[in-house]
Formats: structure tokens, C-alpha cells, sequence
């Protein structure tokens, strides 16, 4: 049996002062043209290097849980400094765990958990399993709740989740690693 699909298309929406605003910011942005340049999915790679730089969080073999992973800008990042592909020989082989609400396109030398809440104790069960030997080196968080446009509540709620990557952080970071959000 066939069935015939009817569709219309309405007219194009037009953007908003705060869209156009965004969509202008975004085209004359540095960051984002260096990271379309050097290949990451989003600006916030920048960030995560600069951390990097002047706190020297990450290093070759580090076990790496990456909270809010996606798009998965900083599991990109993570992959090279942690050297989860082996690319250098030299140095240990590290392991990156990306975890998120979204679904994210998958990387070589990043496991992704995609549809996981991370203020839910079963995910932090999820981790701890996947996680060699059970344990991080490293905990990283840029995550936040989508904003509501009330300040006090989103403000509750991102505390929320700060508080459950504490949590997260007690039970799987290895005494000493380093824990960013």
C-alpha cells in the first residue's frame, strides 16, 4: 500500500532583532571562523585550550569525562591532548567520555553517551562503568540549563547542576584529578 504525503510550506519566518543580532555577532567572531579554519564544531574549543594553557589540566592518558559535551568542541580538544587515538607513541594513551542531553555526531577517539541526564544517579553509574578502572582524571563541565528568561530560577537550576558534577566528582575522580566546571 502507498500513501501520498501532503505537505505546504508556510512562508519564511522572518528572524528576529535578537536573531539578526546573533547571526551577525556569530559571522564577524574570530573564534568562530578559527575553529570552521582548524575544523572543531563550535567556538568553545578556544576556551577549553586557553584553560588549558594557563592551568595545565590536561595530559597525555588522562581518563576524561566531558559534561555537556555537545556539540563535542571540547571532546575534540580532549581527544588531542589526552591522546586517545595513540597518535603519539611516545606518550600514554588517554580516554575521553562525552556525556550530554543532545545527541552528538560521533568522534573517533571519544565515547559518547548521548540522551543521558547527568543530574541522575544512574548516569553517573553509566560513567563510572565505562570509565577504565573506574575512575577520572579529569571532570569537565561548560553545561548549562536552557534558559526559562527567569533569572533566579535558571540560576537555581545551573547551581543544581553544579552540585550533581560534585556528586559526579566524588564518586569517580581519582584523589588529586581535576575537576573544572
Amino acid at each position: 500500500m502507498c500513501r501520498i504525503l501532503h505537505t505546504t510550506q508556510g512562508a519564511p519566518r522572518a528572524k528576529t532583532g535578537a536573531e539578526q543580532q546573533w547571526l551577525s555577532r556569530q559571522q564577524s567572531d574570530p573564534y568562530v571562523k578559527a575553529a570552521h579554519a582548524q575544523n572543531y564544531r563550535c567556538r568553545s574549543a578556544f576556551k577549553l585550550l586557553e584553560m588549558d594553557k594557563e592551568h595545565k589540566i590536561l595530559q597525555p592518558g588522562d581518563r576524561v569525562v566531558d559534561c555537556g559535551a555537545a556539540p563535542g568542541a571540547w571532546s575534540q580538544v580532549l581527544v588531542e591532548k589526552v591522546n586517545s587515538l595513540g597518535q603519539n607513541p611516545a606518550v600514554s594513551v588517554g580516554f575521553v567520555l562525552g556525556v550530554d542531553l543532545l545527541h552528538m555526531t560521533p568522534l573517533e577517539g571519544a565515547i559518547f553517551l548521548s540522551k543521558c541526564d547527568l543530574t541522575e544517579v544512574a548516569t553517573h553509574r553509566r560513567i563510572i562503568d565505562l570509565l577504565p578502572s573506574g575512575e577520572a582524571d579529569v571532570i569537565l563541565s561548560d553545561m548549562a540549563p536552557n534558559a526559562s528568561g527567569i533569572k533566579e530560577l535558571d540560576h537555581q537550576r545551573l547551581v543544581n547542576m553544579c552540585l550533581s558534577l560534585l556528586d559526579l566528582s566524588d564518586a569517580a575522580l581519582r584523589p588529586g584529578g581535576s575537576f573544572l566546571c
